[in-house]
């Protein structure tokens, strides 16, 4: 009895692969896709871990906001120009 050789195409790699990302992929889909087109699954792999890339830095972005650079007081500073603390405070 030989089984069935269902090969993946590009978008059942691609939905294997995010299920690894995952760590959630049981054996039967693990021996499927070790039956796919190895150049599916190098660009699989290269696609997705750029998407994760993408939305990691998109994440940090999103968690820092648009607040200005430096210390509290640099929207009052001038590019260039030297900005004394006349209050003497420590």
């Amino acid at each position: 009895m030989s089984e069935p050789s269902s090969r993946l195409g590009f978008l059942g790699v691609m939905k294997e692969m995010a299920w690894a990302f995952l760590g959630v992929r049981d054996r039967a889909n693990y021996e499927r896709s070790t039956r796919s087109n190895p150049l599916h699954i190098i660009l699989a792999g290269l696609l997705l871990t750029a998407l994760l890339v993408l939305a990691l830095i998109g994440a940090v972005k999103l968690a820092i906001g648009s607040r200005p650079a430096g210390h509290a007081n640099s929207a009052q500073a001038v590019p260039g120009q030297v900005v004394v603390d006349q209050k003497g405070g420590k």
